[in-house]
């Protein structure tokens, strides 16, 4: 069966409120599996000794100390991925994030948006819907 997915990271406090509160409905679903990370999580992990010699650990690590959040859902209901889509079209009208990319595949299509953050080279939130 397919599984829909929406991703929401958020890097910058302010935002935050909002953004939690629209998708915070997905986490008491009875057939909704979520996983949500707060920004306590992530500084504990940037805290652990952890061999941190790949290259790309150490980029990990940067980006974990800025990340005030992280939110996943996943369904395989159709009625509440449909409840999803409209609760992401409703957020995207209402904030300020732009399309970064579009995935398409056979069994999926993958759609990030982004808000820029203090330069374009930082990114205050990223939401990944599929």
């Amino acid at each position: 069966m397919k599984k829909y997915v929406l991703i929401i990271a958020l890097a910058l406090l302010p935002f935050a409120g909002f953004s939690q509160s629209i998708f915070d409905k997905f986490e008491d679903m009875d057939e909704v599996s979520s996983v949500i990370v707060n920004k306590n999580m992530f500084d504990l992990l940037v805290k652990m000794d952890v061999n941190v010699d790949e290259p790309e650990a150490r980029e990990a690590m940067e980006i974990a100390k800025s990340l005030n959040g992280l939110k996943v859902f996943v369904t395989e209901n159709k009625g509440i991925s449909a409840d999803m889509k409209s609760t992401v079209d409703r957020y995207l009208k209402n904030a300020s994030l732009e399309e970064l990319m579009r995935v398409k595949d056979k069994d999926a299509n993958v759609k990030f948006y982004i808000r820029k953050g203090k330069d374009e080279d930082h990114v205050s939130e990223l939401l990944m819907f599929v």
